[in-house]
């Protein structure tokens, strides 16, 4: 169909562009540093670089969920439940996942619209729910786990398998310091 058709029905298609504002990695202005002398010009640039980062990521992923009726955290979900062999408390979902028990049950309550997980009462405490993922869950992860692979691939091309490694590793470094830190000020972060 061409650009004139699109017109006509009174729709505009427009190429996509790339931004000619694109600037990686994102820097501060030394002035700012002058400014605060408290400030590590580079730790700050650490910290937007991550951000700025994760939501990259967090938004190309996220369009290929929404197909499916599903969030980041969803699909997340559905990958650990799968990979339990097992039904799971809720409480272990949240705490594999990041977030809170409300958030998590907000999530769970979206899969179980779906039907892409199920709500079991707990045989040895009643007042408890287990939760396991459905036949169709099941389906929907067989079907998005190859595009999210390939995607996962394409999003890291840039990187060799070395700087893969070194870029795990100093992740992992600065997780493990955050979460120390996150426990010296007491803070719990699932609750």
């Amino acid at each position: 169909m061409s650009g004139q058709d699109d017109q006509a029905r009174g729709g505009s298609r427009r190429p996509r562009r790339r931004p000619s504002n694109i600037h990686a990695p994102l820097r501060v202005a030394s002035e700012l540093q002058r400014e605060f002398p408290v400030m590590d010009r580079r730790a700050t640039e650490v910290m937007i670089n991550l951000i700025r980062t994760e939501s990259l990521v967090g938004n190309l992923l996220a369009r290929r969920f929404r197909r499916h009726g599903l969030s980041l955290s969803g699909f997340n979900a559905l990958v650990i439940l799968r990979q339990s062999h097992s039904r799971l408390h809720p409480h272990e979902i949240a705490d594999r996942l990041l977030v809170t028990r409300a958030a998590v049950t907000a999530l769970l309550d979206a899969l179980e619209t779906r039907g892409y997980a199920r709500r079991l009462r707990s045989q040895e405490d009643g007042r408890m729910s287990l939760i396991e993922i459905t036949d169709r869950g099941e389906q929907v992860l067989r079907e998005l786990l190859p595009e999210h692979f390939a995607a996962e691939r394409a999003m890291a091309a840039c990187l060799n398998a070395n700087e893969k490694e070194l870029l795990i590793g100093l992740l992992g470094r600065l997780q493990a310091h955050l979460l120390a830190q996150s426990l010296e000020v007491g803070e719990v972060i699932n609750e």
